[in-house]
């Protein structure tokens, strides 16, 4: 994982950020009066806020422990990352993004495939080899989209000549590497499209911090876990109906069975949609598209 703090690592380019919270998105500054981010969701809290009056323990004795329910909120967390598509906590992610003619004209607009970028270390024009021709200077960024996962470069700032970020120069050392971004850009009749042009490094997740996510992410797989909970306890109640008789006196009870939590289990079921759908809007992932 790269550090963000060293700006040596990411060569001409230098991590990339738009200046505002993750979350709420694009926040400049908040009151402090409501807890908007926490700590990843602990079992202690997956009980009382979603286990109360539930029956953790099997006839055979066994129990959920602390270390059981870690490892089903872990399980909650994956589920909750392919229902998000994206993930939750940092990761670095490299990726070859196709040439468009018409995006091009559009200051070089790019879709990652995860969002919301953290911060990105590195656009640049690589060849097949994994030779940099062309890395494009960190002023012509633009990072007020990275919420949504897109790209903009914008040359309006001065970048070249002797210009050098951290002791790396802006471009890079093979022969031509400018060539590469002006000829397409003067070739609009000729290149229409070219398969993963450009090169993309960055840092994409719900949280710049490790650890600590938004409180309705940990809303989220507060309820995924709980409801793998829920469908494996319900199980052990195997019995709609039991009857005890003897000596001519006859007594039976009946219950919901293996459907004892299934009211819950269907109410956490709506929320967990509901959830899914506002956060995937709120950052860009509703109708994802993949390149292809």
């Amino acid at each position: 994982m790269s550090d963000v703090n060293n700006p040596n690592q990411y060569g001409a380019l230098g991590p990339k950020s738009f200046p505002t919270g993750q979350y709420p998105v694009h926040a400049r500054d908040t009151s402090g009066t409501l807890k908007r981010v926490e700590p990843l969701l602990t079992p202690e809290q997956l009980r009382s806020r979603f286990l109360k009056g539930i029956y953790l323990t099997f006839p055979n004795g066994e129990t959920y422990s602390d270390t059981d329910l870690k490892d089903q909120i872990n399980i909650a967390i994956n589920d909750c990352e392919l229902l998000l598509k994206t993930p939750i906590s940092p990761v670095q992610f490299q990726e070859k993004l196709d040439f468009d003619q018409s995006k091009y004209k559009a200051f070089i607009s790019l879709k990652t495939s995860n969002a919301p970028i953290i911060c990105l270390e590195e656009l640049a024009i690589v060849s097949t080899n994994g030779q940099p021709l062309f890395v494009v200077p960190a002023p012509w960024i633009e990072s007020a989209n990275f919420n949504r996962s897109e790209i903009n470069v914008i040359p309006l700032l001065a970048s070249f000549g002797t210009t050098s970020v951290a002791g790396s120069p802006i471009v890079g050392s093979a022969p031509g590497n400018g060539v590469a971004f002006f000829a397409l850009w003067n070739a609009y009749g000729l290149v229409q499209n070219a398969p993963a042009y450009w090169q993309v490094i960055y840092k994409a997740g719900l949280s710049g911090t490790d650890g600590t996510v938004p409180v309705s992410v940990n809303e989220l797989i507060g309820v995924v876990a709980t409801i793998n909970l829920l469908s494996s306890l319900a199980l052990m109640y195997i019995h709609t109906s039991v009857s005890l008789s003897q000596d001519g006196i006859s007594q039976s009870s009946s219950g919901p069975g293996p459907r004892i939590y299934q009211l819950y289990i269907e109410q956490l079921t709506t929320r967990r949609d509901a959830l899914v759908t506002k956060i995937t809007a709120l950052f860009g992932r509703r109708f994802f598209m993949a390149h292809i």
